[in-house]
């Protein structure tokens, strides 16, 4: 298949040509907001969704594994998350962006970017075996056999994320929305039948988590060769060459942003005990995932910049004013009852994670900016500025944590957090004012029109539209 007919030869509708319901309410809802907002409520609601779902994750791997259970899991992810995303040399973002821009067909895209992942993680996870059963610190906070059995994540992680992608950049939300609930349902459901009912600890919530990613990946092919003609098509050199080089620009970007999140628990798992570790996984992970609305503005906006970055201007500078006061509020009013919440959803012994989440609050608000540059950025074909960014924040954040740990101990990687999302949000913005000339005014400054955008995607968002 050429490259040119890409376009031509797949089955996806635009979103605006999909079937509208019958529903009265839903019909109002719709046709007063645009394709965008559709898609930003659909794409948001299926993050609260798996928001949900991970809420409940959490709070049975807190009930049943307790501080130090935890902890034992937080490093075993870390370790094969990171590892499954340093493998696959960020190909499925390579393979996102062609696909998008139409300059290479998806099979050929999806099949480079899935060969890479996959070679890559099978080779990394034979090469890390040896470091699980060395004497370093990191690999003496869990057994070895849950280090082992996390491996398999490592090219499973990979070429999952491409498939997600793909759907992503093709606009297929509402399966991808469907793909996404199911994983996260897999995901908990497993942790209740695994840990719960057979007393599996810390092995049993990583199978639970790979059954999810198993699914995730079956459901996403499935998909794509149903609705959008994939078949297996090898790429020509010239264009592995393009995806491949694609992803390198990206790759420290794509690393950097895998690593930032779990820094702390990699500065930890050297130098401190497996509760601490796992206080401190269970606070991220909450907060971090207060992140899910610029997330999901960022999976719809990435594609419209690909096709004309110009005339994407404004939906950018709608999105960032957007998500910053979304996200703001919503941190606001989860630090109001936060103690209470923990209390319930994580039991006692993570009450004392209740400061680290005052602490990382000013960086989720500076972490959602920052997904809308790195959306314009990646989707203009600059992802180079993201490497930049995102290894600047995670300096900062090793640095702040090695410096404030003999004072502060577990709190050093909570503000390490802060300084090094915040650090990232400065360099992001002032490269895109550089680049787009655009004043701090056009852009920061609140408008009414804002508003109003919001509050008619909450209306589809809740319309039995969706």
């Amino acid at each position: 298949m050429n490259a040119e007919n890409h376009w031509s030869d797949t089955k996806v509708k635009p979103p605006e040509h999909r079937q509208r319901a019958s529903s009265p309410e839903a019909e109002s809802a719709g046709s007063t907001v645009s394709p965008g907002a559709r898609e930003v409520a659909l794409v948001f609601g299926t993050r609260l969704g798996v928001y949900g779902f991970g809420i409940v994750g959490q709070s049975l791997l807190a009930y049943l594994l307790l501080p130090a259970g935890r902890g034992e899991y937080a490093v075993c992810i870390a370790f094969g998350s990171v590892l499954g995303v340093i493998s696959a040399l960020s190909a499925a973002n390579g393979g996102q962006y062609f696909a998008v821009a139409g300059q290479i067909n998806l099979s050929r895209c999806l099949c480079a970017a899935t060969g890479i992942g996959l070679v890559g993680g099978i080779v990394a996870a034979v090469a890390a075996t040896p470091l699980i059963h060395s004497n370093l610190a990191f690999f003496q906070k869990a057994d070895s056999n849950s280090f082992q059995l996390a491996l398999l994540l490592v090219p499973l992680i990979s070429v999952s994320y491409v498939a997600e992608l793909q759907l992503a950049g093709l606009r297929r939300f509402a399966p991808l929305a469907r793909i996404l609930l199911l994983q996260s349902f897999t995901i908990v459901a497993g942790v209740m039948v695994l840990v719960w009912t057979f007393n599996q600890g810390v092995d049993g919530a990583i199978l639970a988590l790979i059954a999810g990613y198993v699914i995730k990946l079956i459901c996403s092919l499935w998909d794509l060769r149903k609705a959008c003609g994939l078949r297996f098509e090898m790429p020509c050199a010239s264009e592995f060459r393009r995806i491949f080089g694609y992803g390198l620009r990206y790759h420290l970007a794509q690393v950097g942003n895998e690593i930032e999140p779990r820094v702390g628990v990699f500065v930890l798992g050297a130098l401190a005990g497996r509760a601490d570790i796992g206080l401190f996984a269970a606070a991220s992970t909450i907060m971090l995932r207060l992140g899910f609305l610029p997330s999901s503005v960022a999976v719809v906006l990435f594609p419209r910049v690909a096709k004309d970055s110009k005339a994407s201007m404004a939906a950018v500078g709608h999105s960032l004013r957007l998500v910053c006061l979304a996200t703001a509020g919503a941190v606001v009013a989860f630090l109001a009852i936060c103690e209470p919440v923990i209390r319930v959803l994580l039991s006692e012994a993570f009450v004392p994670a209740v400061p680290l989440l005052w602490i990382m609050a000013p960086g989720i608000v500076a972490y959602a900016g920052s997904n809308i540059f790195v959306a314009y950025f990646t989707g203009s074909d600059r992802p180079g500025v993201c490497s930049s960014a995102l290894w600047m924040g995670l300096v900062a954040n090793v640095a702040t944590c090695l410096l404030l740990y003999p004072t502060l101990g577990v709190s050093s990687v909570a503000w390490g957090i802060t300084v090094g999302l915040a650090a990232r949000a400065v360099f992001l913005a002032f490269m895109f004012h550089r680049a787009t000339g655009l004043s701090l005014q056009s852009l920061w400054l609140p408008r009414r029109n804002d508003a109003t955008y919001l509050w008619k995607s909450l209306q589809v968002a809740l319309s039995r539209k969706r």
